[in-house]
């Protein structure tokens, strides 16, 4: 490869890592909004209610829970600021409504860690806005379009009335109308033609921070115009043979530079503290889209995943394991849950199904047998351990390779800055 074209396919790689969360969110907004196999599609600024936790059939959002119940709303700010209202939450209850902007950053997050029960006012202003009088507060969004994104406990399958009670006081007015429909389909982010389509026609709606404003400016040659949804085909023929050869390659690494920045708590992978809010880290903010999309900020949960044991070894549902987790459990002032995955071949992760219906356990699962000294002993396999106290215990693996995670809400500082000793995952066959 010549100078000029290492230096082309780098670019490239830089645009493509830079865009992806844009491709993502455009793709996950077009299939809520206008998916025409979307039987349950809703329009922009109304709210969507899950009804029902995730299970292995849950495909819509990769690496999901199994412990909250999810409302979403796709705003758009286009005819004017849009006003949302959540009303008083019942004590003691987790809640959480995040707000994110196109390219996945969160603009705010209300719930219980900040808002106790609530209630909660607020008006999201677009650029260019005026702010509305009247009470509540103002939040500045840097575009048009903002992903609401809501979690609300469930304590159990027979509590589900009390969520959907909680889903019920999430209230959104808007203008009427809405002009956020997309022209282009978000189709394959390794089809570059598509690619470069979907990412302008966000930026053209969502524009970048000033100091990026100049990167976008470097890469206007390869494709990058905001709002010129037919960029593709007035580039040169040379510069398109180079997004075709080069864009795979780029997809991958992605998938590779989930590793910047984790941090590792005694074998569980932590994200870089900036999830959530990545500035510049391009690089975590494409992996954060493409394996845990809409992951809450460090200060509201923790995100810890395993994919070897204590000896090192990959987790593999043909071996059977014990998870411990030591005395006091994980310090949160919330909640934690371990919760099974298997991965597929694009890197997103998806639930197990199993025979018991169970897809994560933790300090609320009904049964959870703890030892006297306060420690839990949590069995992972792929069939049921017999004996009843086990199978209180069991979390199902699948039949082949897994990753397990940890998710702690509202996490102490001691987990944050990693002062605690953390579970253990023994192989107990040979």
């Amino acid at each position: 490869m010549t100078a000029d074209a290492d230096s082309l396919a780098s670019r490239i790689d830089a645009a493509f890592v830079y865009g992806y969360p844009l491709f993502v969110l455009a793709q996950t907004r077009y299939r809520a909004v206008q998916g025409p196999q979307n039987a349950q599609r809703h329009a922009p600024n109304t709210v969507q209610h899950l009804r029902a936790l995730s299970d292995h059939r849950s495909r819509w959002l990769t690496a999901p829970n199994n412990d909250t119940l999810y409302s979403n709303a796709w705003l758009d700010l286009s005819r004017g600021p849009v006003r949302i209202r959540v009303g008083q939450m019942p004590p003691g209850r987790y809640w959480s409504v995040a707000l994110l902007d196109a390219c996945t950053n969160h603009i705010a997050v209300v719930g219980e860690r900040l808002d106790a029960r609530g209630p909660v006012d607020l008006t999201l202003v677009g650029p260019g806005q005026a702010a509305p009088g009247g009470e509540g507060r103002v939040i500045a969004t840097p575009g048009l379009d903002v992903w609401l994104f809501a979690r609300w406990l469930v304590e159990g399958l027979d509590d589900l009335a009390h969520s959907h009670a909680m889903q019920n006081a999430l209230e959104v007015v808007a203008p009427g109308g809405a002009d956020g429909l997309a022209r282009v389909q978000p189709r394959d982010a390794v089809d570059p033609q598509n690619f470069l389509a979907v990412v302008n026609e966000a930026l053209a709606r969502n524009p970048p921070p000033a100091g990026e404003g100049e990167l976008l400016s470097s890469w206007a040659e390869i494709g990058f115009s905001p709002g010129d949804v037919r960029a593709w085909e007035k580039l040169p023929v040379a510069i398109q043979q180079a997004w075709s050869a080069q864009i795979a390659s780029a997809f991958e690494g992605v998938r590779r530079s989930g590793a910047s920045g984790r941090r590792d708590f005694q074998g569980w992978i932590a994200a870089a503290a900036d999830i959530g809010n990545f500035g510049r880290n391009f690089a975590l903010r494409a992996s954060v889209a493409m394996g845990g999309l809409g992951a809450l900020e460090p200060d509201e949960a923790m995100y810890f995943v395993r994919y070897h044991d204590d000896d090192r070894q990959p987790l593999d549902g043909e071996s059977r394991y014990v998870l411990h987790v030591p005395a006091g459990g994980i310090p949160t002032d919330s909640f934690w849950s371990f919760t099974m995955y298997e991965a597929t071949a694009d890197g997103r992760r998806f639930f197990v199904d199993n025979p018991i219906g169970r897809y994560s356990i933790g300090n609320r699962t009904a049964g959870l047998v703890v030892a006297a000294d306060g420690s839990i002993e949590i069995v992972l396999q792929r069939t049921s351990p017999g004996e009843p106290q086990l199978r209180a215990n069991w979390l199902p693996t699948p039949a082949g390779p897994f990753q397990i995670a940890l998710r702690c809400y509202a996490p102490r500082a001691e987990l944050r800055e990693g002062r605690v000793a953390m579970p253990g995952i023994v192989r107990v066959d040979a």
